[in-house]
C-alpha cells in the first residue's frame, strides 16, 4: 500500500460518512484505511462496521476501553502497511487529489513529513475562507527549520502546525524513531509533533491541496474542564523531558517556552469563552496557576521574556511608560 489512512472516531456517527466519502473518492489508488474507534457510545461503531464489510480496503479496529484519540493512532499505526502514514479526524475531510499530491511529492523529494494548507469549517458560512496555514508554493525544509517556525521562533511568512492532521509521515521514519502519541490526553500533538519534527531530514510543505478541519460544538478545542489544564502541563513535561532526554533542551529551551506560552494563552482564552461564572473562571485560573509551577522555572521564563513583556505581566493596564 502507498498510503494508510487512519481516522480515529469517538461519537462521531454525524459525520463519518463525509470523511470517508473524501477518502474512498480519492486519486490516489493502492491506499488502507484504517478506522480505530475510541470507544463510542453511539451507532459510530455500526456504521464502521458496515464501511469494512461493503469496502475490502477498509479495517476496522474497535477499542472497547477509551485511550484517546493517541492511543486510537497508535493501535492503528501498529497494524498499518502503508508506505506512508496519514491522520484524519473523523469530522474532517480531505481535498480528493490530497494523497496523491502528498505521496507524489514525498517520492520526489525524498520527505520524511509532508504537510499541506488547512482550512478550518464552520457550521456557518464565512465571508471568506479560514486558513490556519496555507502555502503558496513547494518549501523544502530541514526538520530543525520547520521546529523553529512551528515554535515561533523564526518568521519566515509561513507557518508550521503543531497538528498530525495536514501531513504524511514515511512509515519507516515514525517506527525507527519509535514515534508515537501519548495516550489518554488532549494536545496529544504538542509531544508527537515535537518529536517528528526534529528527527525529520527532510519536511515538505506543499500548495496545491486543503486538508479540511470541522470546528464543531462539543469539540474537545470548543468545551472546558480541569482535564484541559491537566492534559497541557501533561503535554508539556513530556515535551521537556524529550528534550531533556537528547540534550537539547538548552538548545531549544526559548522554543519551550514560546509554545508553552501560546498554549496556555488558548487555555485562559477557553476559559473565558466556555466557563460561565466568575466564580469558576477564578477556580481554573488559580489551578492552572498551580499547575504552571510544575513546567515553568522561573528564572528561565523571565530569561525568556523581553524586558517590554516582563512589564507588561506586571503592569497589563499601563500603555504610557513616560514619566511627566
Amino acid at each position: 500500500m502507498k498510503v494508510s489512512v487512519i481516522v480515529t472516531t469517538h461519537n462521531t456517527e454525524r459525520y463519518l460518512l463525509k470523511c470517508m466519502d473524501s477518502i474512498f473518492n480519492q486519486t490516489l489508488s493502492d491506499i488502507e484505511i484504517i478506522i480505530a474507534d475510541d470507544a463510542s457510545t453511539d451507532s459510530t461503531p455500526q456504521i464502521a462496521t458496515e464501511l469494512a464489510k461493503t469496502h475490502e480496503n477498509v479495517l476496522f479496529l474497535p477499542l472497547s476501553t477509551s485511550l484517546g484519540p493517541g492511543g486510537a493512532r497508535n493501535k492503528a499505526l501498529q497494524q498499518a502497511s502503508g508506505e506512508y502514514i496519514s491522520f484524519i479526524d473523523s469530522d474532517d475531510w480531505m481535498d480528493l487529489n490530497y494523497l496523491e499530491v502528498m505521496y507524489n511529492k514525498a517520492q520526489q523529494l525524498n520527505a520524511d513529513i509532508v504537510t499541506c494548507s488547512l482550512m478550518r469549517e464552520y457550521d456557518y458560512i464565512t465571508t471568506s475562507p479560514v486558513y490556519k496555514c496555507k502555502y503558496d508554493q513547494d518549501y523544502v525544509l530541514s526538520g530543525e527549520i520547520a521546529f523553529r517556525i512551528m515554535t515561533n521562533e523564526y518568521n519566515y511568512g509561513i507557518k508550521f502546525l503543531p497538528s498530525a492532521l495536514n501531513k504524511i509521515y514515511r512509515k519507516t521514519f515514525l517506527t525507527d524513531n519509535l514515534l508515537t502519541f501519548p495516550e489518554h490526553i488532549f494536545f496529544e500533538d504538542q509531544p508527537f509533533s515535537y518529536s517528528c519534527t526534529l528527527a525529520a531530514n527532510r519536511v515538505v510543505c506543499v500548495p496545491q491541496v486543503v486538508y479540511h478541519h470541522y470546528k464543531r460544538s462539543g469539540s474537545i478545542v470548543q468545551s472546558f474542564n480541569q482535564k484541559n489544564i491537566d492534559d497541557m502541563m501533561t503535554a508539556y513535561k513530556m515535551i521537556k523531558e524529550y528534550l531533556q532526554k537528547n540534550n537539547i533542551y538548552k538548545k531549544f529551551r526559548f522554543n519551550y517556552y514560546s509554545s508553552l506560552q501560546h498554549f496556555y494563552n488558548l487555555i485562559v482564552r477557553q476559559i473565558f469563552e466556555f466557563v460561565p461564572d466568575e466564580k469558576s473562571k477564578k477556580e481554573y485560573l488559580k489551578y492552572s496557576f498551580i499547575r504552571l509551577k510544575e513546567v515553568i522555572d522561573i528564572d528561565e521564563y523571565i530569561d525568556f521574556l523581553s524586558s517590554e513583556e516582563l512589564r507588561k505581566h506586571i503592569q497589563p493596564n499601563i500603555t504610557d511608560t513616560t514619566i511627566y
